[in-house]
């Protein structure tokens, strides 16, 4: 009909199929987000999306930056400050060598130090800086000098070989060789030369050529009991005595282990204080596990290093004026036995 009322659209279209067959709800008008947020909502939202973008992008950007630049941040220079230019600061670089190349901004600092102090024990502290582009700043701390060393070593008697003996080691020798090789021409030594000893030179024997005399190396001791030979002897500082060696020492060599190094300067810091008398040299006996404090009244006390020191000071302490110790002209003082003090007067036959 053209004028008739206008049917209403169907809801659902007659099937047999059950998607269609099942009565659907009236489609519901959304709301109007839009009009409810207004203009400043919109702006706002606009704002965090805007903002949200940015951050992306930037970093993305920084991401991509140092990605590009990786490979110029790369170490090429390492640099050794230090406080005493005695320091062989070349051999530290020769070391650190093997990280040029590595990537700045990702190098671990650790390895730095760790490298140090296996290699150069004798920095007390070390401080590692990376300034960018592509260099590394390390700055050194020795520990410091707290004594001077003598040092006495004594090297082994040499194998006494005669010329006979040499002579035949020698045959032999070129027997052998002409053996491999048919062109070779024989050396035929018939008899030795003479019966006369060949030694080495190296070795300093004694007047009568039996006893080898030792040989006395002076340098500086540092806290952790390493010789440091590149800095002159002070006169300030008390001696530590360390003798019977078998070779010579060498520069940075660690001469007394460091818990023995704390032992002796604990030692005399408390023998100080405990009984007002100054400490002007040291013994040092790793052997028999103790040391000698040589004193400024030329009294010597021996003291273990297997025992307290605090102990073996207070022992002495409590009877050194009650017993008038102090007036006696003593050679020396021992302190090694429990409970026990025993003391020997100069020139007696204790006195050695």
């Amino acid at each position: 009909m053209i004028f008739g009322k206008k049917k209403p659209k169907r809801l659902y279209y007659p099937t047999q199929s059950r998607w269609y067959s099942r009565p659907r709800r009236r489609p519901v008008e959304r709301n109007n987000k839009a009009l409810k947020k207004g203009v400043k909502g919109l702006f706002r939202d606009w704002v965090k999306r805007s903002v949200y973008t940015a951050i992306v992008i930037a970093g993305a950007g920084v991401l991509f930056l140092i990605l590009f630049a990786f490979s110029y941040l790369s170490i090429t220079d390492i640099e050794v400050v230090r406080e005493n230019f005695n320091i062989d600061s070349g051999a530290i670089e020769n070391e650190l060598n093997r990280f040029i190349g590595k990537n700045l901004l990702f190098f671990p600092k650790t390895q730095i130090y760790h490298t140090i102090n296996t290699h150069f024990p004798e920095f007390a502290e070390v401080k590692v800086d990376k300034i960018f582009p592509s260099t590394i700043k390390i700055e050194l701390k020795s520990h410091p000098i707290v004594a001077n060393l003598r040092a006495y070593y004594v090297l082994p008697k040499p194998e006494v070989v005669t010329e006979e003996e040499s002579f035949t080691e020698l045959s032999k020798a070129i027997e052998e060789l002409s053996g491999k090789d048919p062109n070779l021409a024989l050396l035929k030594l018939d008899s030795p030369l003479g019966d006369e000893e060949v030694t080495d030179p190296i070795f300093d024997l004694g007047e009568g050529g039996d006893e080898p005399v030792a040989t006395e190396q002076k340098s500086l001791l540092n806290r952790i009991g390493q010789a440091i030979f590149d800095q002159e002897e002070n006169l300030e500082l008390m001696t530590i005595t360390v003798r019977q060696l078998s070779q010579p020492v060498e520069d940075r060599e660690q001469v007394i282990p460091k818990e023995h190094m704390d032992y002796i300067l604990d030692s005399i810091g408390y023998f100080t204080n405990a009984m007002g008398l100054e400490v002007l040299g040291v013994d040092y006996l790793p052997v028999a596990r103790e040391i000698h404090l040589k004193t400024e009244k030329k009294l010597t006390i021996w003291i273990s290093t297997e025992r307290d020191p605090k102990e073996q000071v207070n022992k002495l302490s409590t009877i050194y004026e009650p017993a008038e110790l102090d007036q006696e002209d003593l050679s020396y003082i021992d302190l090694r036995v429990k409970d026990k003090v025993i003391y020997c007067p100069r020139n007696a036959r204790c006195d050695r």
